[in-house]
């Protein structure tokens, strides 16, 4: 059951905070078992074919992934690029996994991963992944408050749009690391919301890996 603010106008902070605690530790325990789940559709499909390929690229996204793109290939060749949303602990700079301790207040942890397979038969298929952004629970937080989201739907939405807008900025730099040197200030992200409503992100350098921080969100 998705958790719901009653009020009227914006959320309050403490029920904003919340809500949003319950909707990350939701999808925490959702997400733990993602690749786990990702893999066994992997090992038990077949995808010999660009047509088996598509149907490997749907199960995984229906396996739990936020988006897949596939770039098809015969005998067996293929590359099907994943983005997925998992649980972060910021206090122990890792994933939440399976039977971990979830934190009063997860960060999501924002994905790109790359499942190749050379086909010809070696019958091997190969995963490379990396976070590219990190959604802090201030950030969606932030989210509630100024444009009055209220349940665990609603904020799911907000992380896919933040997540939309750090890819549009990436995909429009010249340089392909531009990206990873915000100002000071971090770059202002315009995020578009489903109610046509306009606000910003503020991303920021991680200070430990090659990925940006959504540390909050303005009208």
């Amino acid at each position: 059951m998705h958790g719901r603010i009653q009020s009227i106008g914006p959320p309050p902070e403490r029920h904003a905070d919340r809500v949003v605690a319950e909707m990350m530790r939701e999808l925490a325990c959702k997400h733990a078992t993602l690749w786990d789940e990702i893999g066994l559709v992997i090992y038990t499909s077949s995808n010999g074919t660009p047509k088996a390929q598509r149907k490997l690229a749907e199960r995984i996204k229906h396996a739990g992934a936020v988006h897949t793109r596939l770039w098809p290939g015969k005998r067996g060749r293929f590359e099907i690029m994943v983005y997925d949303f998992t649980g972060w602990d910021a206090s122990r700079n890792a994933e939440i996994k399976p039977g971990d301790h979830i934190p009063e207040k997860p960060w999501i942890c924002c994905n790109v991963s790359f499942v190749t397979s050379k086909g010809g038969g070696a019958n091997r298929i190969d995963a490379d992944s990396r976070p590219i952004l990190f959604i802090t629970h201030h950030a969606m937080s932030r989210v509630a408050q100024r444009l009055g989201m209220r349940t665990s739907k609603h904020m799911m939405t907000a992380a896919r749009v933040i997540w939309n807008g750090c890819i549009d900025m990436i995909n429009g730099k010249e340089k392909g690391d531009a990206w990873l040197n915000p100002p000071p200030a971090g770059w202002r992200v315009p995020l578009k919301l489903y109610d046509g409503t306009v606000a910003y992100a503020i991303l920021k350098r991680h200070e430990k890996r090659q990925a940006l921080i959504a540390a909050t969100v303005i009208d």
